[in-house]
């Protein structure tokens, strides 16, 4: 085995252990905050909640059903 093999196996190791995994929580963080203000930018304007509740419940029942 050659040390460019083990720099490649070094280099594949290091970016599904570590790399992916910050930019997954990283992307989790944002698209929380993103809901998160966009809700109080909502409540604070005066707007309805941005979520139709029916329209969630239809959609989570067809993804279930497979209607």
């Amino acid at each position: 085995m050659s040390f460019r093999d083990v720099v490649f196996y070094i280099g594949c190791a290091a970016t599904w252990l570590i790399i992916l995994p910050v930019v997954a929580v990283s992307g989790t963080i944002a698209l929380v905050t993103y809901a998160l203000f966009s809700e109080l930018a909502d409540m604070f304007l005066g707007r309805g909640p941005s979520v139709d509740d029916s329209t969630a419940r239809e959609i989570a029942q067809r993804m279930c059903i497979g209607r």
